[in-house]
Parts: structure tokens; C-alpha cells; sequence
């Protein structure tokens, strides 16, 4: 399942990513770009009553807490709760992340991390950024699963 959320839904978006789901998101999109994302296959999730009528597939998101957003979506097509694809993707562009050169890692990430989780760092390709399992994740985590996404 593929998603484009519109520039209402950036932080539902974020989450998407972070459960591993292809979430474009833009704080502006032309009418033909939207159309497009549409037609290649990505389920619209917008608050816009006026896009809801015109894409028939789209969810219309009617609630502003994150954690509703996602129950929204999750009582329309299932999120899949399958930890193992979370934390794939780059939370910022939607990039799937890759294991880091190890040439370039050791001078962009901090050395406690290279030496604390030497095989879990993770690199964006298209924006640069680097991402392992720290207090960032471990928030995050507990966010989802007090949201009831996490099921262990």
C-alpha cells in the first residue's frame, strides 16, 4: 500500500514512513501532480472535503491527533503491524534507507553510536541523513504502541 497525503497531513505522513509505508507528502501540490500520484497507484489520505469528492479511493481524515489519524487509516485498509518493515524509510524525504558506506559514517554519526550499534545505522541516499536505534526510536515506539500499533 502507497500513500500521498496532502499539505494537511504532514506528521500522519511521518508516521506512515516510520511504519515503513511509501508516504509522499509536499506542502503544495498542483492538481496535476496530485492526479498523478493518484493514478500511479497511491491511496490519497486528505482533509480536504473537495479532493475527498473528486478521488473517490481517497480517506477523508476528519481528526487532528495523529494517533486518530492513524486509527483512521487502520479502520480503512489494516496497517500492517509487521515491526520488522518500520524504521525503513527516511521519516523526512520517504527514501528507503540503506546500510551507510562505512568510509562516510564514522565522521557523520557520533562515535558512541558507531561503537553501540556498529550494524544499525541506516543512511538516506537522497537527503543524507543518518538514522539508528536511540531515544528518538524508543519514543517513538512507545508512542505507536500506546497507540496500540505495536502488538508485542
Amino acid at each position: 500500500m502507497r500513500f500521498v497525503a496532502d499539505n494537511m497531513l504532514g506528521r500522519l505522513a511521518r508516521y506512515l514512513r516510520i511504519m515503513g509505508y511509501d508516504t509522499v507528502y509536499q506542502k503544495n501540490y498542483s492538481d496535476r501532480t496530485l492526479s498523478e500520484l493518484v493514478e500511479e497507484g497511491r491511496v490519497l489520505l486528505t482533509r480536504s472535503n473537495a479532493r475527498f469528492s473528486q478521488y473517490p479511493d481517497s480517506i477523508f481524515i476528519d481528526r487532528d491527533q495523529v494517533r486518530d489519524q492513524l486509527e483512521a487509516v487502520d479502520g480503512r485498509v489494516g496497517l500492517n503491524r509487521d515491526q520488522g518493515k518500520w524504521f525503513t524509510r527516511c521519516s523526512v524525504c520517504n527514501s528507503v534507507l540503506t546500510k551507510p558506506d562505512q568510509a562516510v559514517a564514522p565522521e557523520d554519526v557520533p562515535d558512541f553510536v558507531s561503537f553501540s550499534y556498529p550494524r544499525q545505522v541506516r543512511f538516506c541516499p537522497s537527503c543524507g541523513r543518518f538514522y539508528w536505534p536511540g531515544t528518538h526510536r524508543e519514543r517513538m515506539l512507545a508512542r505507536l504502541k500506546d497507540w496500540g500499533f505495536v502488538t508485542r
